[in-house]
């Protein structure tokens, strides 16, 4: 287990002002480093005239940490059943509960990559984390603080236009609903079982509110082999219904170069 913090900080302390615009540190131009200085910017040789401009200017802003990001991670070993020569292709969620505004420098959620190409044989690791403490006014679906995520396939159009969807992917991109899930294999060729994990996450939850995920838990893995060529349009059913976020993905498995 490891931990990573990032924090962005500034040392106010020793700051030389006036020799980054070419004056000595000493100077009667108010070039220095202190609360609100009074400066001459003007150059007036020969004269006794002084243009003062006062420069609203807090040096106890200039000292404090104002990011500081704290992240816990684990690195596993590579399970001993998947052979060394293997690929493993990891599919991710990025983003934070809110809005555009509200999730600010960072951004709404999104499956990362939401666009991903493997070769059949190839191993895929979907895998995300939750939180439950986010801030209680940030906008989203089901119960304040919390994300969460699933991975349901969307349904298949309704009206198919000539010569759109020609590469006949399972799932519309401009649709929003999710397909019906049958005894058959579905999305990724995974049997109704799996399906089921990736909507409700019940390889480890199995109790509680389930309808927007709120009692389901932060974190999950899954770790399939794949074999099935096609490609597969999938969303979130819990964070792609209010204003303009879209949470939706694409998988392309193709035939494999390497014989696998």
């Amino acid at each position: 287990k490891q931990w990573y913090q990032r924090r962005v900080a500034i040392t106010a302390g020793g700051i030389d002002i006036a020799t980054q615009y070419g004056l000595p540190v000493e100077n009667d131009r108010g070039y220095y480093f202190e609360q609100d200085p009074v400066v001459h910017v003007f150059d007036l040789p020969d004269t006794d005239v002084t243009i003062p401009l006062e420069v609203s200017f807090n040096t106890n802003q200039h000292g404090r940490t104002f990011e500081d990001r704290t992240h816990v991670f684990e690195i596993r070993q590579r399970p001993a059943d998947i052979p060394a020569s293997a690929t493993i292709r990891n599919l991710n969620v990025r983003g934070k509960r809110g809005n555009i505004v509200q999730t600010y420098p960072g951004v709404e959620y999104d499956y990362q990559p939401n666009r991903l190409e493997i070769e059949a044989g190839d191993y895929i690791h979907i895998q995300w984390t939750g939180a439950n403490s986010n801030p209680q006014n940030n906008a989203g679906s089901g119960r304040a603080g919390t994300d969460r995520h699933n991975m349901l396939l969307l349904r298949e159009i309704t009206w198919p236009k000539e010569g759109a969807f020609e590469d006949e992917a399972h799932g519309c991109f401009a649709c929003n609903y999710p397909a019906r899930i049958n005894n058959s294999t579905g999305i990724l060729g995974l049997d109704r079982r799996e399906q089921l994990m990736l909507a409700y996450l019940d390889n480890q939850q199995y109790y509680g509110d389930v309808e927007e995920l709120d009692d389901t838990g932060t974190h999950f893995s899954m770790l399939k082999h794949i074999t099935t060529e096609g490609i597969w349009r999938f969303f979130c059913s819990r964070n792609n219904n209010f204003t303009n976020r879209s949470q939706k993905g694409e998988i392309r498995v193709v035939a494999s170069s390497q014989g696998k």
